[in-house]
Order: structure tokens, then sequence, then C-alpha cells
């Protein structure tokens, strides 16, 4: 399996913000400024199938719009589906409503995309013989939020979105080879968020996994690479690693 780290910043950060590409054809999260980012990078985003939205906070899903947009200056006949939480196809055509006013049905006639809201994703395959199953995080007072765990011949990449430290993220990582989690905080992690200090005892709990640290502050990225923790990747934009 591919990942690319097309952006591995929190909002304040000067690198986008956080989301990953996997094997060129799922994006997890859909931040504001990635398709311009994709596009300025070379990306082909028709080859795009599934966009995977861990919660709707804006800077991670605030491009889909955009995503649709692309889609329907250039049409592409396979369809996209975007597995995300419950009201994200509401939240979306109010979006449009705000930013292009009447254009919501035009756009959404051409651009061939699914929207699939869930409560629970459990051996759904996305693709063909791509699996994933969803589970709830915690992340402040968002009531959901959810991680993903991926799963391709026996190789399985987790995804913590944004979470603190709890339950959901220790269970996506004993499940996966590789984890990609939210590490925005210096010291320890608050109630939104974790820190180097929850990366770091999840290193040394889980000494046979690979970790990827995501979502970072510009200060928490520098701190982190100079501790070189063990089984820690602190990658930057456009970052590629294989599994």
């Amino acid at each position: 399996m591919k990942i690319e780290m097309i952006g591995t910043g929190a909002i304040s950060a000067k690198e986008l913000s956080a989301c990953t590409l996997i094997n060129e054809e799922i994006l997890v999260d859909m931040p504001n400024g990635v398709v311009k980012t994709l596009k300025q990078t070379d990306h082909d985003i028709s080859k795009i199938k599934v966009v995977l939205i861990t919660h709707l906070h804006g800077d991670h899903f605030l491009d889909v719009p955009f995503f649709m947009l692309e889609r329907f200056f250039n049409p592409v006949e396979d369809k996209a589906k975007i597995y995300c939480p419950l009201g994200t196809k509401e939240k979306i055509e109010r979006i449009f409503g705000i930013a292009f006013p009447g254009d919501y049905d035009a756009v959404n006639n051409v651009a061939n995309v699914e929207f699939i809201e869930f409560e629970q994703l459990n051996k759904e395959e996305i693709l063909e013989e791509v699996y994933v199953d969803s589970k709830l995080v915690e992340h402040g007072e968002l009531v959901t939020a959810y991680g993903y765990v991926i799963e391709q011949a026996n190789n399985k990449i987790g995804f913590s979105g944004d979470s603190k430290m709890c339950p959901g993220i220790e269970y996506i990582v004993e499940q996966a080879n590789v984890s990609i989690l939210d590490m925005s905080v210096e010291g320890c992690g608050n109630k939104a968020h974790m820190g180097i200090n929850d990366i770091e005892k999840l290193c040394k709990k889980y000494e046979d996994k690979t970790i990827i640290a995501t979502h970072m502050r510009d200060c928490v990225k520098e701190k982190a690479k100079s501790m070189n923790i063990k089984n820690l990747i602190v990658p930057d934009d456009g970052q590629k690693i294989e599994i």
C-alpha cells in the first residue's frame, strides 16, 4: 500500500491541513486547499475513487465542494464515493448555497459523487478487496468523530482523525501495521488532541508498529523531529511511505 502525506499540518501550521492519499485512489479527509495542492503536485484527481471524512470540522471537509467542481469541469466516468458522518451532504449543500448560490444541483448532476453517510462501517468494501472499519474517537465536544482502519491484502493502515488519547486510538493502533495519528500538542494532549507525550507512550507500548504523526503545529513538528523517537515518523508534506 502506498501512503502519501499530502498534508501534515494543524490549522495554524504553514503546511496543508492533515490529509493522506492511499494508493492514489483513497483520500482521508479533504481540507481547505487540498484540491489545488493535488493539482499543483501533478496528481490526477480523477483517480480518487473514495474519500473518507473523519469529522465535520472545516479543516477536514471544506474542499469537498471544490472536489465536486473539479469533477464538474472535468467529468469523470467512475463514481467517487464519499464516506462521511451523518449530516455531511446537507452541510455541503448549505456551503454551496453560500459560496455558489443556485449551483449545487447542476454541479451534483455532473460530478458523479455519492455521499455515503454512516454510523458505523464494519468491513465495508470500498474498492475491490479493500476494506474499511470505522471507530469512534473522542474529539472535544464533537459528538461524532471517527478513526479508520483500511485493509488490503493483510496490510492495515490506521487513522485517528482528530482525537485525544482514548480507547478508540488504542484499538486503531492494535489493529494496524501503520497508524497515522493526530499529534497536535507539545507535551501532554488535551481534551481534543493528542500530544507528543501520548505518541511517545504509544511508540513504546507498540514497539512492533510504525506510527506516523500528522495534524502538527510547526513547533510540535520541530520538537518531535529533534526527539528521534523510535518507530515514529515525523513527515513533511508530500512524503511517501510504502508498506
